[in-house]
């Protein structure tokens, strides 16, 4: 990749806590006291709050997302539902932005990240990259992120050990949702396969033959690909509002 790390903000946003699926279920059961009823800290309740954004389940409105209704429809959904949410964390948390575009896969102790990480971002504190650390690598923990997605299988010890060995066929409507952040995020309709820049297999750690083929099959209308380049063929801003999941 060729971002420009010391650039990027938010490194350190969900007050040191990872998102956690019983967090996930208890918001879904008890959407509007859910954090009265769940025996959460303040900081926990606070953190929480802001992981419903980072994942795309509430608007920085304050309204419901449509990915919030595919996790009520069926708790079998749960799987894509997940791979939508990652997608989402990837492209708005610059910890994960960072951990999926210079790690890519392989197997580090939480020292070794926070070690890289500091490294990367030279302006943080160690104890805030330490705190961003722990903001990841309890998501990975505590979700399917981590073990069912293959995006971080968390071993327990002093330190902790992450194995990122990525997920090999993630859901079509997962990686059309992450060319359209991509485009959006890019602001550009065009976009050549050898810039280095978020695409779809770096968020999911998969090859990308393999995406692009899922992607074919889907047939969308408004995603296309060439050899070099893949290409949204609607405005952006319609891109925006087009269901996908």
């Amino acid at each position: 990749m060729t971002e420009q790390w010391d650039e990027h903000v938010g490194w350190c946003r969900h007050c040191t806590f990872g998102m956690r699926t019983e967090w996930l279920d208890l918001w879904l059961d008890w959407p509007d006291t859910w954090s009265a009823v769940g025996d959460l800290g303040p900081r926990q309740v606070q953190s929480f709050r802001r992981w419903l954004v980072t994942g795309g389940l509430v608007h920085k409105s304050g309204d419901v997302g449509d990915l919030a209704s595919l996790f009520k429809e069926t708790r079998s959904a749960y799987r894509l539902g997940w791979q939508i949410v990652w997608t989402n964390v990837v492209f708005r948390f610059a910890t994960a932005r960072w951990y999926v575009s210079e790690m890519g896969k392989g197997s580090w102790d939480t020292r070794a990240l926070r070690t890289a990480l500091g490294r990367a971002v030279p302006r943080l504190a160690s104890r805030t990259a330490g705190n961003a650390i722990l903001e990841l690598v309890g998501t990975l923990e505590r979700t399917p992120i981590g073990e069912d997605l293959g995006q971080g299988i968390v071993h327990p010890g002093r330190p902790r050990r992450v194995v990122r060995v990525g997920l090999a066929s993630p859901a079509p409507q997962a990686l059309a949702h992450a060319f359209r952040l991509l485009f959006l995020s890019e602001q550009r309709d065009v976009l050549r396969f050898d810039e280095g820049i978020l695409w779809p297999w770096t968020v999911f750690g998969c090859d990308r033959a393999e995406a692009l083929a899922l992607l074919r099959a889907q047939g969308l209308n408004w995603l296309k690909f060439s050899d070099e380049s893949a290409e949204c063929s609607i405005p952006l801003e319609v891109l925006q509002d087009v269901a996908l999941f």
